[in-house]
C-alpha cells in the first residue's frame, strides 16, 4: 500500500483528498499554513492534520506538495523527507524546482482544477516525470490509481502543454466572461451561445481548427468589423483585443495560403 502526506489546503489539495479517498492509498495527514483550513479539511475528509510542518513524519512514501509554484522550493527546503518521494503539481516548474531532494517527481493533470466543480481525475490526462526509473515506477503507480490516462512527459514538454492549456482554456474562458458581460449589459441570455460554442469546441478537435475558421476576420469583412467595434461603445481595451484577435485570424489565413 502507498501512503502519502498532502501539503497545502487549496484546490489541488482538496481535489487529491477527494480522489485518493476512493483508492487504496493511505493519507497519513495534511498540512497547511492555516491551521483552521487544515482542520476543516481533516474533518470534511476524515483525515489527520499536522499543526506544524516539523510534525510531518519522516518516513512517508509520497510527499504531495500542493502549494503555489513560487512556494515549491521554499516548502521543500523545510521538509525532512528522508527516502520519501517529493512530488510537485506544477505545469510550468521544472522537476529541479524540488531542489536537492534525493527522490523527486511531478504529477500534473491537464485540467483546470477547482474544488467546487472538480469530481475526479479518472478521465484527465496526467503528465508525470521523475528523476530515476524507480521513482517513475512509484509516481506511475500513484497516478494509475487516479487516472486512466497517464503520460510520461519531460519538463520542457510539460511547459509547452501548460502554455497551450493557458491559451486554449484560460484565455477562451476569459473571452467567454467578456462575452457574458456584453450580453448581460443588453439583458440578452448568454446561454443562447451554448450550442454554438459547444459545437465549435467539438469541431476544433475533430478537424484542424485553422481550416474551419469562420467569421468576419477570416474573410476580411471590414464593414462587419467596423460595426462590431462601434457596438463596443469606446471600450478601448475590448476594441484593442478585438483588433488583435481579428488581425491574428486574418494573418494565419494568409500564411496558410502563402
Amino acid at each position: 500500500m502507498i501512503n502519502c502526506v498532502i501539503i497545502g489546503t487549496g484546490n489541488m489539495a482538496e481535489a487529491l483528498l477527494k480522489s485518493i479517498k476512493t483508492t487504496d492509498i493511505e493519507i497519513l495527514g495534511i498540512y497547511g499554513k492555516s491551521i483552521a483550513k487544515s482542520e476543516a479539511l481533516s474533518i470534511k475528509y476524515a483525515v489527520n492534520y499536522f499543526n506544524n510542518i516539523s510534525d510531518i513524519p519522516t518516513h512517508v512514501d509520497l510527499y504531495l506538495l500542493c502549494v503555489s509554484d513560487n512556494a515549491i522550493a521554499e516548502v521543500t527546503a523545510q521538509l525532512n523527507i528522508g527516502a520519501g518521494l517529493a512530488v510537485h503539481f506544477s505545469g510550468i516548474k521544472q522537476l529541479d524546482e524540488l531542489g536537492d531532494i534525493k527522490n523527486k517527481a511531478v504529477f500534473w493533470p491537464i485540467e483546470s482544477v477547482n474544488k467546487n466543480s472538480f469530481t475526479n481525475f479518472t478521465d484527465t490526462p496526467v503528465c508525470i516525470e521523475a528523476n530515476t526509473d524507480e521513482n517513475y515506477r512509484i509516481i506511475e503507480a500513484f497516478a494509475d490509481r487516479l487516472s486512466k490516462k497517464v503520460l510520461h512527459k519531460s519538463s520542457t514538454e510539460r511547459q509547452y502543454l501548460h502554455l497551450a492549456a493557458t491559451i486554449s482554456n484560460n484565455f477562451s474562458n476569459h473571452l467567454l466572461a467578456l462575452t457574458k458581460q456584453i450580453l448581460d449589459e443588453q439583458n440578452i441570455d448568454y446561454k443562447l451561445l451554448k450550442h454554438l460554442v459547444s459545437n465549435g469546441i467539438n469541431n476544433a478537435f475533430n478537424f484542424d481548427p485553422a481550416t474551419i475558421q469562420t467569421g468576419a476576420a477570416v474573410r476580411n469583412d471590414t464593414e462587419t468589423i467596423h460595426t462590431h467595434k462601434k457596438l463596443l461603445h469606446q471600450n478601448i481595451d475590448l476594441i484593442a483585443l478585438y483588433e488583435l484577435m481579428s488581425k491574428s485570424i486574418f494573418d494565419l489565413k494568409q500564411r496558410q495560403h502563402a
